[in-house]
């Protein structure tokens, strides 16, 4: 198995939700539901003044990804096992956002991790993940609190058919969806 973070591609643009609702105190990603709380229909822009192209999956702010409709109605088994997959406007086109709820509490393996900063006081950057796999329970994509749900996390297994058709990282890739890079951090091979 094989662990990536979801990046956004910067070649691509962003996209902003409307100042009200990416202003609010509810707009954080901490693995708890957002359905009841967020307004269940907002507006969003992409980033002003840009030149770069309109992705198939681009960032939502800070460190969401929003769909293209079409992309999450084809990747939406993968979606709603992760969490909730909530919609949005961009003018006339409609997006949704996926907010993870499948966080994995105790899959760091702290004492063989590094840190940018690790002394008695604080440890924060994480810049070197080991994970234990065995207590990693999500199919395709979660979040770990350790990072301050700061990195989406993807899974990539592919020992049966139903591992890859349930990978986000092998689906992404067999469509050629635009706007996501996957950085390798953590293997058991």
């Amino acid at each position: 198995m094989k662990i990536y973070t979801v990046n956004p591609d910067t070649n691509y643009r962003f996209i902003f939700p409307e100042e009200s609702v990416y202003a609010a105190q509810n707009w954080k990603f901490v693995g708890e539901p957002l359905v009841k709380i967020l307004p269940k229909q907002f507006k969003a822009h992409y980033k002003l003044n840009s030149k770069k192209p309109i992705p198939d999956i681009a960032l939502l702010g800070m460190r969401a990804f929003a769909f293209r409709e079409e992309v999450a109605t084809e990747l939406s088994e993968i979606l709603e096992e992760a969490g909730e997959v909530l919609p949005f406007w961009i003018d006339d086109e409609l997006w949704y956002f996926l907010n993870i709820l499948d966080i994995s509490e105790d899959s760091l393996v702290e004492d063989k991790c590094e840190y940018e900063v690790d002394d008695e006081e604080s440890r924060f950057g994480l810049i070197k993940w080991y994970f234990d796999t065995s207590k990693i329970k999500s199919k395709s994509l979660f979040k770990i609190p350790n990072d301050n749900f700061t990195f989406t996390y993807c899974i990539d297994r592919r020992g049966s058919d139903e591992e890859v058709m349930s990978n986000f990282f092998c689906a992404v890739a067999a469509h050629g969806y635009t706007g996501l890079e996957f950085e390798e951090v953590f293997s058991d091979e």
